[in-house]
């Protein structure tokens, strides 16, 4: 998991924050989680996740007479990476994280990282973690500089004013 508090950022990620605050605030805050979202995609975060995620339910051999057929993918195509806004506008954090789709498969994803009274856990997530930690913090500020252009066009053209602009426009 990424999470930015804008308060203790530093250096070059700490200018671009600066920036995207500088915006306003429902263009710079999805822009901001658009791009930690693009950096943990460009670290191969899914990838690596995906690929230290086991087969559930795989047997060797031939289905028993009567046994349904099982899909062995099904908690590898659960991965996915989500950015979320916590807090208020103006003291909130930016998170994002690597993980499954809610449901079984988060389920299932947790029985495998911690095990059960049956079976022993294999600690993926936290191979995943510490694997795409550097190249994560490597891509973070390149990903945001990509994010202030995004931003700052999407300013420009006029194409999303926000409420307060859409209440001046309609008189009230």
């Amino acid at each position: 998991m990424i999470s930015m508090n804008f308060d203790q950022v530093q250096r070059e990620i700490g200018s671009s924050a600066a920036r995207l605050l500088a915006m306003p605030k429902h263009i710079g805050k999805k822009h901001l989680l658009a791009g930690m979202r693009r950096s943990i995609k460009a670290s191969g975060g899914l990838q690596k996740l995906r690929a230290a995620t086991p087969p559930v339910n795989t047997r060797r051999g031939r289905r028993r007479k009567g046994e349904k057929a099982r899909s062995t993918g099904e908690l590898r195509r659960a991965v996915m990476t989500r950015a979320k806004w916590i807090g208020r506008n103006r003291d909130g954090v930016a998170v994002a994280g690597l993980g499954y789709k809610y449901g079984m498969a988060s389920r299932k994803a947790i029985w495998h990282e911690f095990g059960t009274t049956r079976m022993k856990g294999i600690a993926m997530m936290q191979r995943t973690f510490e694997s795409i930690r550097e190249p994560v913090k490597n891509n973070l500020a390149a990903e945001l500089a990509v994010a202030i252009e995004k931003a700052a066009a999407e300013l420009a053209s006029g194409m999303n004013p926000g409420m307060s602009a859409r209440g001046r426009a309609a008189g009230l």
